[in-house]
């Protein structure tokens, strides 16, 4: 094989037992160790928009009702959207760990890396403030009344080298629990020799990680479904309630909404609600699968992966490529300027990074050569002419910290038990009504507040069920039977 066709590509000895044909545990390296870290710090709607591509050994897959939430918001008119940038954010999701997962062999991750964008008329308009305006959304209005249109580079970029150290084995187990144990398997095998088993080694492309992801998500035992079953035997989750009792409460704001349910079995129709409902429920597609694990007590219910983020919790901390990384992966935040503004959820997002923005004085005309991103500050008094002004990043949601949101007031939205969320019409409702075959008769009306508790617990049934708010808010219901 030549070295064209073994560049993309990681291998792993993997010890089977024959009898049962189980994979009992992998040795890897650092290549794909880090392959599988990287899925935790996926956002959801990424997540959502490379499982739900055909791949080579499985077809397109659904996540819970994240996935008709992701549709209807792909689906919602502009004019609904609090900026033209909205839509981007929740459909293309930045991951605030895309620095580390750049440099991976084995990234599949589709999505645009951040850039940053400057006014047209730059060089008139820096003369006239203090700061520069920027923006990584392309085509803001700068407060001059151009375009933050032109790409702006920084002076030099820092790729990190992906998660762990190179020089340390990985042991993993059909589960996914990683335990770092270098130079162990010739002695683990050894002890294994006895007892039916076969050592194997296998390599894995590029375009087979979706299918690793997938099975990952969807899977109890990822490395024999991946590995050996090639296709997935999926297990029906009936734990989609979340134990509330155990979520700390640390704020009092919550969101008023109106759920219409069937009184004949407690199934939730929709529930109707301001724009920060929709706000809340939309936000969800901006959330990393890691910060989920972490916000849900590392019970999120979905395949393999709360295994995987609890060793990453107890992986000691020293066989990662710098301390920070462990805990960066632990408490996984949102990308920068992504959180809204009144989220309900104890979730955190990444800091914007600091830069000025550096230009020759002794060159008026606008050059991409002289213009460039750097974090040293220069001051006005040199030799060279050479001036850093500070980088104000515009905000991508809105101008005012409060009002932070994805879509526009004062419509009111509705969202349905699979989390459609659309803007509320007579027309959407009788819709909802035949396509579920309800009676008008059967429909009871309650007001509910959303506070973190009931907030995670509809998180939770979005990522492995179909009846998000059924699931989520139905201990809310208390009218209705308890064996419904």
């Amino acid at each position: 094989m030549d070295a064209n066709s073994t560049k993309d590509q990681v291998s792993l000895k993997l010890v089977v037992n024959k009898e049962t044909n189980k994979v009992i545990f992998a040795e890897a390296g650092k290549d794909f160790v880090d392959v599988l870290i990287s899925f935790l710090t996926l956002p959801l709607g990424t997540i959502v928009r490379l499982v739900g591509k055909e791949s080579d050994m499985q077809p397109a897959v659904k996540v819970g009702s994240l996935s008709s939430l992701y549709e209807s918001v792909a689906n919602l008119n502009k004019e609904f959207m609090l900026t033209n940038s909205c839509r981007e954010m929740l459909l293309q999701p930045r991951n605030s760990m895309e620095d580390y997962c750049r440099s991976l062999k084995l990234n599949i991750d589709d999505t645009e890396p951040t850039q940053y964008y400057i006014c047209t008329n730059l060089w008139e308009c820096s003369r006239n403030c203090g700061s520069v305006l920027s923006s990584t959304f392309k085509n803001k209005k700068c407060s001059c009344g151009n375009f933050l249109s032109k790409l702006i580079l920084p002076q030099s970029s820092t790729v990190a080298e992906g998660f762990v150290k190179d020089d340390v084995s990985f042991i993993i187990t059909d589960d996914l629990i990683l335990n770092a144990v270098p130079n162990a398997f010739t002695t683990t095998f050894c002890l294994l020799k006895n007892y039916s088993v076969e050592e194997m080694t296998v390599n894995v492309a590029k375009k087979q990680v979706m299918d690793l992801f997938k099975c990952s998500l969807l899977s109890k035992i990822t490395l024999t479904d991946f590995f050996l079953e090639k296709k997935l035997l999926l297990e029906k989750n009936e734990q989609t309630r979340l134990s509330l009792g155990d979520i700390a409460v640390s704020s009092n704001y919550n969101i008023t909404v109106d759920v219409l349910y069937r009184k004949s079995d407690g199934k939730v129709m929709f529930a109707l609600g301001k724009a920060d409902f929709a706000d809340f429920i939309s936000s969800f597609l901006t959330f990393p699968l890691g910060g989920v694990v972490r916000l849900l007590n590392n019970s999120s219910s979905v395949g393999n992966i709360d295994g995987l983020y609890k060793s990453i919790v107890d992986l000691n901390e020293d066989f990662f490529k710098a301390k920070e990384v462990k805990g960066k992966l632990v408490d996984i935040k949102l990308a920068p300027q992504f959180k809204l503004g009144n989220q309900i959820l104890p979730i955190c997002q990444s800091d914007t990074p600091s830069y000025y923005c550096y230009y020759n004085s002794s060159n008026p005309r606008y050059d991409l050569h002289v213009y460039y991103l750097t974090t040293t500050y220069i001051g006005l008094n040199n030799p060279a002419k050479e001036i850093s002004k500070p980088l104000t990043i515009v905000d991508p949601i809105s101008t005012s910290e409060s009002a932070k949101g994805f879509v526009k007031g004062p419509t009111m939205f509705m969202a349905t038990d699979d989390l459609v969320v659309k803007p509320l019409s007579f027309s959407s409702v009788i819709s909802v009504l035949n396509s579920t075959n309800t009676s008008i008769n059967d429909l009871e009306g309650k007001v509910v507040k959303i506070g973190i508790k009931e907030g995670l617990s509809i998180l939770k049934t979005s990522l492995i069920s179909n009846s998000a708010l059924t699931n989520g808010l139905g201990h809310l219901l208390t009218n209705v039977a308890e064996d419904k």
